[in-house]
């Protein structure tokens, strides 16, 4: 995808749009200092995962990358989920510091702060510095809270790159000639399969994400479309366009801040086991692939920081032949997970001590020089130097 046809496509080209030309090079001066600084990245396995299929001795062969990449960084053996264990309450509490009951779809924002308003109230920090990029349609409302002196004017960018293609695919593929596509049908099948795979096909509200965007971006959001989809990058799975939308984030607008969900394991609620370790596998891969993006990026180079986790775990067989469908038992198996942080200022070890998803926001707080309150979780100072 060509770099300008990605910014009209996010439709999030907000300076040019916002700012008048005197102040646009004042602009650039401030993002280019923003940049400089340090940066925090958080990876979740969306839709859950058990340690049995992970960290574990007959689990490792399921995450290769992750399995190398633990003796370069701090590992928790032990992450607990305390709180309620659906997956926006559980990513929300990630994201704030504070165990979070609201709506289980997405259809309210969290109560209170996320980090990203944290950060970007705290160091005046552009609107560009600061995304939730979700495999999961239904996160629409992560990246900013209901709290007061809070809210929209401080969060991150949403981006649902599947919620895009769905978009997209009634003005691309279903367009006579004009989508200039050389066979309509074959891409139409494949974008089927793409947007229905997973559990989120049955039941989960869709969040209309084109809601923001104007005629002008829905129209250059086909177009654009048009290419990536026949390219060589294009994806076979959710996670596989999540990524590619991260990366390419990552080299426009360099965020300090950063929410990446993967999602392609939650197709474990259709049953099928061999589906689940294959979307394992899938996530170590392309989470090891955005760890390589950071080592070749420079704006990202020695100054980054990766905390990677699930954001729940999945049922234990202890009760049931089949435990790895669902995630509300609440046993050890789906609310102990772990943690793995790589890059800088991470230290090099392993605890058994264990750390809370409450506390994952108070230590990119800290990493990041904020100092918020109203924070249930704790930093974690055996990786904070």
């Amino acid at each position: 995808m060509r770099k300008r046809d990605f910014l009209k496509l996010a439709g999030l080209s907000i300076a040019s749009r916002i700012l008048p030309p005197s102040l646009m090079s004042l602009w650039a001066q401030a993002a280019e200092a923003q940049a400089k600084g340090r940066k925090v990245i958080l990876v979740t396995f969306g839709g859950g995962v058990r340690t049995a299929e992970t960290f574990s001795p007959e689990g490792l062969h399921n995450i290769p990358r992750l399995a190398k990449l633990q003796h370069d960084g701090f590992f928790y053996q032990t992450c607990q989920n305390q709180g309620v264990l659906s997956h926006f309450n559980s990513t929300a509490s990630i994201v704030t510091g504070n165990w979070q009951r609201v709506d289980d779809f997405g259809f309210e924002a969290p109560a209170s702060a996320t980090v990203f308003e944290q950060f970007r109230k705290a160091h005046k920090a552009g609107p560009l510095d600061a995304w939730v990029i979700a495999t999961n349609k239904s996160f629409a409302a992560m990246g900013s809270s209901a709290q007061r002196d809070f809210g929209a004017p401080y969060g991150a960018n949403v981006i649902l790159p599947k919620q895009l293609l769905l978009d997209a695919v009634k003005d691309i593929v279903k367009k006579p000639s004009a989508a200039n596509l050389s066979d309509r049908d074959a891409v139409h099948r494949r974008l089927e399969t793409l947007l229905q795979e997973g559990y989120e096909g049955v039941g989960w509200t869709i969040f209309k994400g084109s809601r923001q965007m104007d005629k002008h971006v829905q129209s250059t959001l086909t177009r654009a479309l048009g290419e990536f989809i026949n390219g060589p990058e294009a994806p076979s799975s959710g996670d596989e366009l999540t990524y590619f939308i991260t990366r390419e984030v990552m080299r426009e607008f360099s965020p300090r801040l950063m929410l990446v969900n993967f999602w392609d394991m939650d197709v474990a609620h259709w049953g099928s086991y061999s589906l689940y370790l294959q979307a394992v596998t899938r996530t170590d891969r392309l989470t090891g692939m955005l760890w390589d993006e950071i080592q070749a990026n420079p704006k990202y180079k020695d100054q980054t920081t990766l905390l990677i986790l699930p954001e729940l775990g999945r049922d234990g067989d202890q009760n049931t032949a089949n435990g790895f469908l669902n995630h509300r038992s609440g046993d050890p198996s789906c609310r102990n997970t772990w943690l793995l942080a790589l890059g800088a200022g991470v230290t090099k070890g392993a605890t058994d001590k264990p750390i809370r998803h409450i506390d994952v926001a108070a230590t990119a707080a800290a990493m990041l020089d904020l100092k918020p309150e109203g924070l249930a979780g704790q930093p974690a100072r055996e990786i904070l130097i």
